[in-house]
C-alpha cells in the first residue's frame, strides 16, 4: 500500500512537472513569436500611424534596446517580489502595449505603447524569468533539459505565428490583429498565478538558501561584472554578441519589408519566417552538439564567419522567392546558434554559477547591435538606398565577430 501511494505521488508529480513544462513552452513561444515578428507589422504601422518608414523603424529599434536593458531590472524585481509577479507584471504590460498601439496615430504615442510598454512587457516572459520560475518545480537536474525545449518552443512560435500574422493583417487589417495578439496573453493570466503558487512551496526553502549564500560572503553583481570585464576573454565575446543583435533585427525588422521590395508576396514572405523559425531550432541543437566535440570558440567563429557569406550573398545574388527561401534557411540555421556556444563559453571561463549574469550583461550590448540595425535600416530607406548597405555593415561586423571569437583564450591556453 505505501509503495503503491509512492507511486501515485512520484506520478502526479511528473505530470505536474510535465503540464508545467508545456504551459511555460507556450507562453514563451507566444511571447517570442510576437516579439520576433515586429517587422511584419512594420508596413501596417506605417499606414495605420501615417508615419513614415524610418519612424516606425525607430520604434521598433527603441523597443529592440530596452528589451536587453530591462532584463537586469525585471530580474532584480523577480528578486523582491517574486517571478510569478514579474510574469503577471509582463502580461498585463504586453497585453496593454497591444491594445493602446491601436489609437497611436502619431510619433510618442507610438513609441510609448509598441516602442516602451510592449518591448518592457515582454521581458516579463523571457526565458531568464520563466527558468527561475520553474527551476524549483522542475528541479536543478531536469532544468538543463528544459532550457533546451524553452529555446525551442521560441523557433515553434516564430514558425507558427509569423504567417498568422500575416494573413490577419491581410485580411482584417493591423488594429484587428494586435487587439487578437492581446488574447493569448490575457488567457495567460491563470498559468502565471498557477505557477506562483507551485513556487511558493519552496519558496521559504529558497531563501532560507540565499540567506545562507549572503552569510558565506556570495559575490555581489557589481563585483561579477567588474572582474568580468577585466577579462580579456569576455570583452571579446561582448564585441561577438553585440553584432549578433545586429544580425538579429535585421532579421526581426526589415527581412519581411525587404522580400516585398523585391516583389515576392506577402503570403511567401511570411512563409520563409516559419522556415527560420524551424531552422533556428536545427541550429541550436547543431551548435550545442558541437560544442561538445569542438572548442566552442571555434564553433562560435565559425558561425559567424558564415554570417560574412550569408551577407555576401544578400549583396550579390539575384532576388528571387527560392532564394528568400534558401537565405532564410541559413539565416535561421546561424540566427539562435551563437547561444550554446556564447553560454557554454561563459560558463567555462567563469563557472556556472555567474554564467546567468554574465550572459544576462552580454545580452544588453545584443540588443545594443539590434536597436542600431533597426534604427539603420530606416534611415537607409528612408534615404532611398535600399537595404544593401544594412548588409554592407553586417558583412563588416560578422568578419569583426568572427576574428574576435577565435582569439577567445579556454581553459589554460
Amino acid at each position: 500500500m505505501n509503495n503503491h501511494t509512492k507511486t501515485n505521488e512520484q506520478n502526479d508529480r511528473i505530470g505536474r512537472i510535465l503540464l508545467v513544462v508545456i504551459s511555460v513552452c507556450i507562453v514563451f513561444a507566444v511571447m517570442q513569436g510576437v516579439h520576433d515578428n515586429y517587422g511584419i507589422m512594420l508596413n501596417a504601422l506605417v499606414d495605420l500611424t501615417g508615419l513614415d518608414y524610418a519612424a516606425v523603424s525607430f520604434v521598433i529599434g527603441v523597443g529592440a534596446l530596452l528589451y536587453g536593458v530591462a532584463q537586469p531590472f525585471m530580474g532584480m524585481l523577480a528578486l523582491r517580489k517574486s517571478n510569478s509577479f514579474v510574469m503577471m507584471t509582463g502580461i498585463v504590460m504586453i497585453s496593454l502595449g497591444l491594445v493602446l498601439t491601436t489609437f497611436c496615430r502619431t510619433f510618442f504615442p507610438l513609441l510609448i505603447a509598441f516602442g516602451i510598454i510592449l518591448p518592457i512587457g515582454t521581458t516579463g516572459l523571457a526565458s531568464g524569468i520563466l527558468m527561475s520560475a520553474i527551476t524549483p518545480i522542475v528541479g536543478d537536474k531536469k532544468a538543463v533539459i528544459v532550457s533546451g525545449f524553452l529555446q525551442a518552443s521560441a523557433g515553434v512560435g516564430d514558425a507558427l505565428m509569423a504567417p498568422g500574422m500575416e494573413r490577419l493583417i491581410s485580411a482584417n487589417g493591423i488594429v484587428f490583429t494586435l487587439f487578437t495578439l492581446a488574447v493569448p496573453f490575457v488567457i495567460m493570466i491563470p498559468v502565471a498565478l498557477w505557477i506562483g503558487r507551485l513556487d511558493k512551496k519552496v519558496e521559504r526553502k529558497a531563501e532560507d538558501e540565499t540567506d545562507e549564500d549572503v552569510k558565506n560572503g556570495k559575490r555581489t553583481l557589481r563585483v561579477i561584472i567588474s572582474e568580468a570585464f577585466k577579462d580579456r576573454d569576455y570583452r571579446l565575446i561582448l564585441i561577438g554578441f553585440a553584432t549578433c543583435g545586429f544580425n538579429m533585427s535585421i532579421i526581426e525588422s526589415h527581412l519581411f519589408s525587404q522580400y516585398l521590395s523585391y516583389g515576392i508576396p506577402g503570403s511567401l514572405s511570411s512563409l520563409t519566417l516559419t522556415v527560420y523559425g524551424i531552422t533556428t531550432m536545427l541550429g541550436a541543437i547543431l551548435t550545442g552538439f558541437l560544442g561538445t566535440k569542438f572548442k566552442m570558440k571555434n564553433v562560435l567563429g565559425s558561425v559567424y564567419l558564415t554570417r560574412v557569406f550569408i551577407s555576401a550573398g544578400f549583396l550579390l545574388l539575384p532576388k528571387s522567392a527560392p532564394f528568400a527561401f534558401i537565405m532564410t534557411g541559413l539565416l535561421g540555421l546561424t540566427g539562435d546558434s551563437t547561444v550554446p556556444p556564447t553560454m557554454g563559453t561563459i560558463s567555462r571561463k567563469f563557472g556556472a554559477k555567474e554564467m546567468a549574469v554574465l550572459y544576462g550583461f552580454a545580452l544588453v550590448g545584443h540588443q545594443i547591435g539590434a536597436f542600431a540595425s533597426a534604427s539603420l535600416g530606416g534611415q537607409f530607406v528612408k534615404a532611398g538606398l535600399g537595404y544593401a548597405p544594412l548588409w554592407i555593415v553586417n558583412l563588416i561586423l560578422a568578419a569583426i565577430a568572427a576574428a574576435a571569437s577565435y582569439r577567445i583564450r579556454e581553459g589554460k591556453e
